[in-house]
């Protein structure tokens, strides 16, 4: 029996040393899952595949969970580390021959030789990678933020991560119209119909005015990431991640992580069909935030 209460209190005083609860932020097909895999290779990093921390949130403010002292977050905590340890093992982390999701997915984002479902010696930061969800939550109770700060006791900090406007509402529109295997071959185009392009259009830019908020309220404690950069730069994006959650990174953990990465972004904006009145709205639109300004329909990720 001792060594049962020994080891449960291990996984007490592991939680205690989490310096770094993280939360994603942003917009659905920004490569977050990618991101999330990779900062889940970390040795002092936990970061579970689509959790859903805010909509599970009321599990942790139970009667049962506020009786002692750290126990909602013990809970969560440990939550997430099975959940990441799961993924590792049969998920999109896991290799194709260990995966239950292997015939419907084309690639996984399993990291060999690294931590995925694990850890090294301690937990430093642990989260969840449930971006766009987490942000369309957010974009109507972002007080539920200040809830979570006061329960773990721990500092929040959040990745938002943002692809070209363009593409991510044209991949929203493919997803959204079950036609995104229909365009993988170059060239090749959807007939959608303005409509279907503009449901994507305001989803998108309601995430925009959520990330935005979270940004004022937060400052230093969100970094804006280039989705493109991870692919062209993963080693300086990784090091700017790892500068912001406090952790430090070896040039083994650069070199594995750059391993599995795809050779270039992806670009769909010509997947779809826009009229013109779209893109110079869209455009429009994309000058009332700073980390959308650089981007345009006609630049491309070099």
């Amino acid at each position: 029996e001792s060594s049962l209460v020994s080891y449960a209190e291990s996984h007490f005083r592991l939680y205690d040393g989490v310096e770094t609860f993280l939360l994603f932020i942003g917009y659905p097909r920004s490569i977050h899952s990618l991101v999330g895999a990779l900062l889940d290779a970390h040795p002092e990093i936990i970061i579970s595949h689509e959790y859903g921390v805010l909509g599970k949130w009321e599990k942790y403010l139970s009667a049962r969970l506020k009786k002692k002292k750290n126990l909602q977050k013990y809970a969560l905590f440990y939550d997430l580390h099975q959940f990441s340890l799961r993924d590792a093992l049969f998920g999109r982390r896991a290799t194709f021959s260990k995966t239950l999701l292997a015939p419907k997915f084309r690639y996984t984002y399993n990291v060999p030789g690294l931590w995925q479902g694990g850890y090294q010696r301690k937990i430093k930061v642990i989260g969840d990678k449930q971006a766009g969800k987490t942000s369309e939550f957010l974009s109507t109770a972002i007080d539920i933020l200040k809830e979570i700060r006061q329960t773990l006791q721990v500092p929040l900090r959040f990745i938002h991560i943002v692809r070209n406007p363009f593409d991510n509402i044209a991949t929203m529109t493919l997803r959204e119209t079950g036609t995104r295997e229909a365009v993988i071959e170059e060239g090749t185009q959807i007939n959608n119909t303005a409509q279907d392009l503009e449901k994507s259009i305001n989803r998108y830019f309601k995430l925009a005015a959520a990330n935005q908020r979270v940004r004022e309220l937060y400052g230093d404690e969100v970094v804006d990431i280039a989705g493109h950069e991870t692919i062209l730069r993963p080693k300086e994006t990784l090091q700017r991640l790892c500068d912001h959650l406090n952790v430090a990174c070896s040039e083994d953990y650069f070199e594995k992580c750059s391993n599995i990465l795809f050779s270039t972004p992806s670009i769909t904006r010509h997947k779809v069909v826009w009229t013109e009145e779209q893109k110079v709205r869209v455009t429009q639109m994309m000058k009332s935030y700073s980390f959308l300004r650089e981007f345009s329909f006609d630049k491309y990720p070099i």
